[in-house]
C-alpha cells in the first residue's frame, strides 16, 4: 500500500487533557466562593487576558512568527495555505503501482529524514511548512488576464499544411462593435535577438490563410475608428528544411528496422524529448505553492530526482551544464555569451539532436532576463528551428501588459508563461509523429517570489493533463524541472532556504513502452530518487536517449567535459558520491549538515573579514580591472549567523567547512559564504562564488557583467 506519511505532521499533546480535568475539580468548589473572591478573579482574569493579547501582538510583529506560533496553533488561521502532498501515488489498484511494491525490496532502503544517506553525502529531507518559511508564504489565486475571450484564433489546416486565422463568432457577440469591423494582421519578423520587423497589416474579413513564411503574427481590430482589439498568435509552420530532415531520418530508422529486427527489442519510433522548465523552484516549493501539480506527478508516477543538486549561483551555469556539459568557466572560454556569434559555436544538446534528424524548438518568457540574453549577446541565428523569443519580444512591446514584480504578467490575453506552454503544446502535437527536442522555460511566474508561482498549479496539473489527451506522453520522455531554488528574499535567508535554493525540482516521465521494453531503465530511476545527482547527469542522460533512436552510438555523442565522473541517469549513479566527485562545490553542496557557532567568536569574524576582503579583490581584479573605479570597496558590517558543518565520514580530518551569513557596508547587503579553513597552515579558501541574499535593484547598475553584479556597488548611482 502506497505511503501516506503527511508532509506536514502535529504531535499530540496531553495539555488540553489536563486543563479539562483542573477545570472540572476547580467546578466542584464554586459554591466555597465568595462573591469578593468571584470578583477579584474576573479582575485577575482580564489583566492575564489583556498581557497575553499584548505579549502575542508583541511575539507575532516584533519577533516574527517563528516555531513558538504553533503553540498557539496559528495555522489554522492559514489553513489555505497548507495542502498536504503524499510522496507516493495515492491512486490505488493501478498495474504500476503494484510493480512498485513488489520491487520495493530491491531499492536501497535510506533513514526517514533523509533525502541521500551515505558515507559522502547526507542530504536531510526539509518539512515544505516550516514557520520559518511559512511566515513568508501566501498562496496566490489565479486571475483572468482579460474578461473578454480573444476574438481571433489560428488552427492547423492539414489539408492545406497551413494555419488559419479566424474570428472567434462566439466571442465576437461580446466586443462593443459599432459600425464595420476593420481587422489585419501583421507579421512579426527576426532581425536579430534585440529586434523585430512588422510587414504593412494586412486586412481580412472572416478568415485567411496564413503564410508558411512567418512564425509569429499581430492582429488589430476596430470599429467605427476605435481599436478594440490587439493580440498576438505564435504558429509552427512547416519548414521545407525540417521536412526533408524528419523524412530522412524516417527512411533510416525503416532500414535499420529492417536490419535488425531480431536484435531490437522496442519496435517504437524513437522517443521524442520534451522539456519543461520553471525558474526559481525547488523541490519543496514545488510541494508548497503547487501541490496539485506536486500530487499528479507522484499520482502518475513520474521519477522524482530528489537527491538533484545545482551546481552554480543562477539560471545560466545550470542551464549551460545541461545543455552542454560545460562549467561556467569552460563554457566561457568554448562560447562566450559577451561575443557576437559566441553562443552559436557551443554544441547544445539540441543542436546535436537536430544533427540526427529531430525537429528542434526553444521558448522562454520574460525576454529582458532569458538565459542567453541577460546582459549577453544571445543567439546570431536562431538556434533552434522554431525559435519563440521574436513572437514575445513583439508581444511585450505591442499588447497589452501588466508588471509583477519587475516581470511582464499579462500580455494580451495571457500570461507570458501561458504563451510559453501554449507554444510547447502546439509544438509537440504538430509533430506528435515525429521525433522532435523541445526545451521550453518560464520565468514569469516562479522568479521573484515564493508565494507567486502558487496561482499556476491548477493551470500546470490541467496542462499536464493536456499533454496526456493528446498523446504527447505516449512516445515522449518528458522533463518537469527548475534550476535552482529562489535566490534572495527573506525566506532564502532560513536554513530552509538554503537548502532549497540548491536543490530544485526534478521529475522524469517514460512512457509505457521504454517502461517496458527497458525496465532497467525503471529501476535506474527509482534508485536514483534518492542519491546525489546533477545537470551534468542529465546531460548525459539527453545523450543517451538520442542514442536510443539508433541514429548514433552515445560514444560517439562524447561525455560531459566537466563532469568526467557523471552519467547517464537511466543507470543507477555511486551510492558513494561526493559533491567533489560530479562537480559541485563546497558552497553549492547540501551533502552536510551544519551546527551553529557563535558569530561573534574571533573565527568567525576572521573568516568574515577574509570573505569581505576576497570580493573586494575579486571586483579590483575582474576583467583585468575594468570595474575597479568603479565599485566601491566593501567592508564588513557584521556577521549575522555562522555554521560549521558535520564532517561526514570521508572528509579531511584537518579541514572544516563554515558557512557564514555577513552583512557588508556601504550596500546593506547580506551575503552567504562557504569557506574551508585549514587548521593546519591556518590557510583559508572560499568554495563556489559567495550568494547574494538580498535583491539589489539600483545599486549596481555600473557593472554590466553578471558574474560580478552582485558585488558591486556603484560609486555613481543613476538619478
Amino acid at each position: 500500500m502506497a505511503d501516506k506519511r503527511l508532509l506536514l505532521e502535529r504531535s499530540d499533546s496531553t495539555e488540553t487533557e489536563k486543563l479539562e480535568i483542573q477545570m472540572a475539580r476547580r467546578k466542584g468548589f464554586q459554591h466555597h466562593w465568595t462573591l469578593t473572591g468571584s470578583y477579584r478573579v474576573l479582575l485577575l482574569r482580564r489583566k492575564s487576558v489583556l498581557g497575553l493579547v499584548v505579549a502575542f501582538v508583541f511575539c507575532y510583529f516584533i519577533i516574527g512568527r517563528t516555531d513558538w506560533v504553533n503553540v498557539l496553533d496559528l495555522d489554522v488561521l492559514h489553513k489555505e495555505d497548507y495542502i498536504t502532498v503524499h510522496h507516493e501515488s495515492t491512486v490505488m489498484g493501478g498495474e504500476i503501482q503494484r510493480r512498485i511494491i513488489i520491487d520495493n525490496e530491491s531499492i536501497p532502503f535510506v533513514p526517514e529524514g533523509f533525502l541521500v544517506y551515505s558515507n559522502s553525502c547526507r542530504i536531510m529531507e526539509v518539512d515544505p511548512y516550516k514557520p520559518e518559511v511559512m511566515r513568508h508564504f501566501k498562496r496566490i489565486r489565479y486571475k483572468p488576464c482579460q474578461k473578454l475571450p480573444p476574438l481571433t484564433q489560428v488552427r492547423f489546416q492539414e489539408e492545406s499544411q497551413k494555419y488559419q486565422l479566424t474570428l472567434n463568432g462566439a466571442a465576437f457577440k461580446k466586443y462593443s462593435v459599432g459600425g464595420h469591423l476593420h481587422c489585419c494582421y501583421m507579421e512579426v519578423q527576426r532581425v536579430s535577438e534585440m529586434e523585430v520587423n512588422y510587414t504593412k497589416c494586412l486586412h481580412f474579413k472572416g478568415s485567411i490563410e496564413l503564410p508558411n513564411s512567418a512564425e509569429a503574427f499581430m492582429v488589430k481590430c476596430d470599429s467605427s475608428g476605435k481599436k478594440i482589439y490587439i493580440n498576438g498568435h505564435a504558429t509552427i509552420p512547416v519548414k521545407e528544411a525540417v521536412e526533408q530532415r524528419l523524412q530522412a531520418a524516417a527512411l533510416g530508422d525503416s532500414k535499420r528496422k529492417r536490419v535488425d529486427k531480431n536484435k531490437d527489442k522496442d519496435k517504437q519510433r524513437p522517443p521524442s524529448v520534451l522539456m519543461l522548465g520553471i525558474d526559481s523552484i525547488s523541490r519543496l516549493n514545488l510541494i508548497r505553492a503547487m501541490p496539485k501539480t506536486a500530487q499528479y506527478l507522484y499520482d502518475n508516477e513520474w521519477f522524482e530526482l530528489a537527491g538533484y543538486n545545482k551546481v552554480d549561483d543562477n539560471t545560466f551555469p545550470n542551464i549551460m551544464a545541461l545543455a552542454t556539459g560545460y562549467d561556467l568557466s569552460n563554457a566561457m572560454k568554448a562560447c562566450s555569451p559577451f561575443e557576437d556569434g559566441g553562443l552559436d559555436k557551443c554544441n547544445f544538446i539540441w543542436k546535436q539532436y537536430q544533427q540526427h534528424g529531430y525537429v528542434t524548438a526553444y521558448g522562454e518568457d520574460a525576454v529582458k532576463i532569458n538565459t542567453f540574453n541577460y546582459l549577453k549577446r544571445g543567439f546570431k541565428h536562431p538556434p533552434v528551428d522554431y525559435y519563440l523569443r521574436p513572437y514575445l519580444s513583439a508581444a511585450e512591446k505591442l499588447l497589452d501588459n501588466t508588471i509583477v514584480m519587475g516581470l511582464p504578467h499579462c500580455l494580451g490575453y495571457e500570461t507570458a508563461s501561458e504563451h510559453v506552454y501554449d507554444y510547447a503544446l502546439e509544438f509537440s502535437r504538430r509533430f506528435l509523429n515525429e521525433t522532435y527536442f523541445g526545451f521550453f522555460w518560464t520565468n514569469t511566474h516562479s522568479h521573484s517570489d515564493i508565494s507567486q508561482t502558487s496561482s499556476m498549479d491548477d493551470y500546470m496539473e490541467a496542462y499536464l493533463q493536456k499533454l496526456v489527451r493528446q498523446g504527447t506522453m505516449d512516445n515522449s520522455i518528458v522533463v518537469f524541472f527548475s534550476d535552482h531554488g529562489l535566490r534572495f528574499g527573506p525566506a532564502r535567508i532560513t536554513w530552509s532556504g538554503h537548502l532549497e535554493e540548491r536543490l530544485p525540482a526534478m521529475f522524469i516521465w517514460l512512457p509505457a513502452h521504454l517502461r517496458k521494453s527497458h525496465p532497467e531503465f525503471v529501476r535506474g530511476l527509482r534508485i536514483n530518487k534518492n542519491r546525489l545527482t546533477t545537470p551534468y547527469d542529465l546531460h548525459l542522460t539527453m545523450k543517451h536517449i538520442l542514442s536510443l533512436s539508433g541514429r548514433v552510438d552515445v560514444e560517439h555523442l562524447g561525455p560531459a567535459p566537466d563532469c568526467p565522473q557523471c552519467q547517464s541517469l537511466l543507470h543507477p549513479v555511486p551510492l558513494q558520491r561526493s559533491c567533489s566527485d560530479v562537480g559541485i562545490e563546497d558552497h553549492w553542496c547540501t551533502c552536510w549538515a551544519y551546527d551553529s557557532v557563535s558569530s561573534s567568536s574571533k573565527e568567525s569574524l576572521m573568516l568574515g573579514r577574509r570573505v569581505v576582503s576576497y570580493l573586494n579583490t575579486y571586483v579590483a581584479e575582474f576583467r583585468n580591472g575594468t570595474y575597479a573605479k568603479l565599485c566601491a570597496p566593501l567592508s564588513l558590517h557584521n556577521i549575522q549567523s555562522a555554521f560549521r558543518a558535520q564532517p561526514n565520514l570521508l572528509d579531511a580530518e584537518d579541514v572544516r567547512t563554515y558557512r557564514l551569513i555577513f552583512v557588508t557596508s556601504p550596500n546593506k547587503a547580506w551575503y552567504e559564504a562557504t569557506v574551508r579553513h585549514n587548521r593546519t597552515d591556518d590557510s583559508v579558501s572560499v568554495t563556489g562564488s559567495v550568494s547574494r541574499l538580498n535583491a539589489y535593484n539600483g545599486e549596481a547598475e555600473c557593472m554590466k557583467d553578471f558574474a560580478a553584479k552582485k558585488y558591486c556597488y556603484c560609486r555613481q548611482k543613476k538619478g
